[in-house]
């Protein structure tokens, strides 16, 4: 099944559409999303990459049309449904008619700011040495289903050289689950014309990063 995270390269979705100003927000909801996005606190399955695969799993049609910091606000909808943390009713009008069990109160502005500023170190070090070399000839596998990963489907079963190795990050497909496994973490360059045919002739690469799981030498 094609996942929204698929769709490089994909003809009839139109011009990427720049902004001149790269505005953050455009409007003042927007920016409201964004702190709401910070303050929150979630449940512990609330990964960053559980958050993606939610994301990932809102229709094609939406996705393409809705403004992005929407996506957001339907995201988060949707898993604090699925937390039984509010119920769509709730939602929908606005207004809470029961206290959600167990649910730490939001972050105040000072710690929002504070943590704004350290990002999470998805780095964690794991006994295990990695399988290929900078400069190795490496092959994509192909993944199935729906589930998240970090892997674009226009990368599947392509060629490909280790630009770099970035050591041993967690695996998004297992954190999503809420697994905290690591494996090393490689950059990989492909010829443009590897992975999309009318690149053929150009000297173009893509450099993608890419866990060991997703590789195989060739």
């Amino acid at each position: 099944m094609t996942r929204i995270h698929d769709m490089g390269g994909r003809d009839g979705l139109g011009a990427v559409v720049m902004d001149a100003d790269e505005a953050p927000f455009h409007a003042a909801w927007e920016a409201r999303m964004w702190g709401i996005n910070e303050a929150m606190t979630g449940a512990p399955g609330w990964t960053l990459d559980w958050w993606r695969h939610v994301r990932e799993l809102i229709p094609a049609e939406q996705y393409m049309t809705r403004p992005y910091f929407d996506q957001w606000l339907l995201v988060y909808a949707a898993m604090m449904v699925d937390d039984d943390w509010a119920s769509v009713g709730e939602i929908a009008r606005g207004k809470a008619e029961r206290a959600a069990p167990q649910v730490p109160p939001p972050q105040r502005a000072a710690d929002v700011e504070k943590a704004s500023r350290f990002a999470k170190d998805f780095r964690l070090t794991v006994d295990r040495k990695p399988a290929f070399a900078i400069g190795d000839k490496v092959k994509t596998i192909r993944l199935g289903g729906i589930a998240h990963t970090r892997l674009p489907g226009y990368a599947m079963e392509r060629p490909g050289i280790v630009h770099a190795y970035r050591g041993t990050h967690i695996v998004p497909d297992e954190n999503a689950l809420g697994r905290e496994i690591a494996e090393p973490l490689y950059t990989v360059a492909f010829q443009a014309a590897d992975l999309w045919p009318e690149a053929t002739g150009r000297r173009d690469r893509v450099f993608v990063d890419l866990w060991e799981r997703y590789l195989e030498g060739r």
